[in-house]
């Protein structure tokens, strides 16, 4: 233990007392150094070779501060499902919906030859239609893959699963992505939690967040209908891509 230690333990009065603040600046000035990278990284949706940056609420979600991609603004979700893609060509030749388009996604999935592709957003900003996904205006058994990444805990996914059902076409893929809490056997949704932008921060990490899934989001797939698999972020990809360890790509079929 330094002498600086030992001057600021609990029995040194006032300097005891100042003891948490020293090492919260410390751990802040180790998370200053690190905001344009650490590690040499690689990029499987553009290609990129070099270091990643932070991006969002690192602190909060305990993840990797390498994890925007300076040059197709990847974030790790983005590279887990590029690189479930090269194993399994889940894009080309397919008529593909994508809720929430990604530009850097959208050019990698373009870049893939599918048959057709249409985005979609909710208000229709910047997307080829204007969606509600727990009210989907579209003819049943329209697509053969659906993506949505990161927006079921959004919206009421008891309503917008049945929907994505309704139209995908029997043997096709909806691709889901959340943020998954692994320990949890039940999904936490509590409206009186919801109330405030304050407390969608405090309970679910975000400011329009609604819920946090645990292990059951696999059985509500399950209740829509879909038939589900899955692909995980494990090492050494973990580590060479950027990923967040354990991070999961559902791959919810239709029978």
């Amino acid at each position: 233990m330094s002498n600086f230690d030992v001057a600021l333990s609990p029995t040194g009065g006032i300097k005891g007392r100042l003891r948490p603040y020293v090492w919260s600046l410390r751990s802040g000035l180790r998370t200053i150094r690190f905001l344009f990278g650490r590690f040499e990284r690689s990029c499987p949706v553009c290609g990129y070779r070099g270091r990643f940056f932070a991006y969002a609420n690192p602190l909060a979600l305990g993840i990797n501060f390498d994890s925007l991609c300076p040059n197709c603004l990847s974030h790790e979700r983005h590279r887990l499902l590029a690189l479930c893609d090269a194993e399994q060509s889940l894009f080309t030749g397919k008529d593909i919906l994508h809720f929430a388009p990604e530009k850097g996604l959208t050019r990698y999935i373009e870049a893939r030859k599918p048959r057709s592709y249409v985005t979609c957003e909710f208000g229709g900003k910047g997307a080829d239609l204007d969606i509600n996904i727990e009210r989907i205006d579209l003819e049943n058994d329209k697509f053969d893959l659906i993506i949505c990444c990161h927006i079921l805990e959004h919206v009421n996914d008891r309503l917008a699963m049945p929907e994505l059902f309704r139209i995908l076409r029997k043997g096709g893929t909806l691709i889901a992505m959340i943020p998954l809490i692994e320990g949890w056997q039940e999904t936490f949704e509590d409206r009186s939690r919801q109330e405030t932008e304050e407390d969608r921060i405090l309970y679910f990490n975000q400011h329009d967040h609604v819920r946090f899934f645990g292990r059951d989001f696999r059985r509500r797939l399950e209740r829509a209908g879909f038939v589900v698999d899955e692909y995980t972020a494990v090492e050494p990809q973990v580590a060479k891509y950027g990923l967040i360890r354990g991070e999961k790509v559902f791959l919810c079929r239709k029978a």
